[in-house]
């Protein structure tokens, strides 16, 4: 229950900072299922710049950005404005 309004609160953060979350969902991978959740694209972002926001602290970027262009089968980085990606969901 506490993960749950952990969630919700998170979500609503982000929506007021600009970013446009739905509710986690899963996607298919080469390993299975994963939690995702949507990100509309700011006029702005490029896949790097959003890929450092969400890495964890410690973690590769660049290995963000080769999950976030693995899980959306990317072939460039180029994110448009308005743009729907996934992204895995951080626990």
């Amino acid at each position: 229950m506490l993960r749950r309004v952990v969630m919700l609160l998170c979500a609503g953060a982000l929506v007021w900072s600009g970013w446009n979350v739905a509710m986690p969902h899963r996607a298919e991978s080469a390993t299975g299922a994963i939690p995702v959740v949507n990100y509309t694209v700011q006029p702005g972002d490029t896949l790097w710049s959003y890929a450092r926001q969400v890495t964890p602290r410690g973690a590769s970027v660049t290995d963000t950005v080769d999950e976030l262009m693995e899980l959306n089968n990317f072939e460039s980085a180029s994110l448009q404005p308005g743009q729907t990606i996934l992204v895995p969901e951080r626990a």
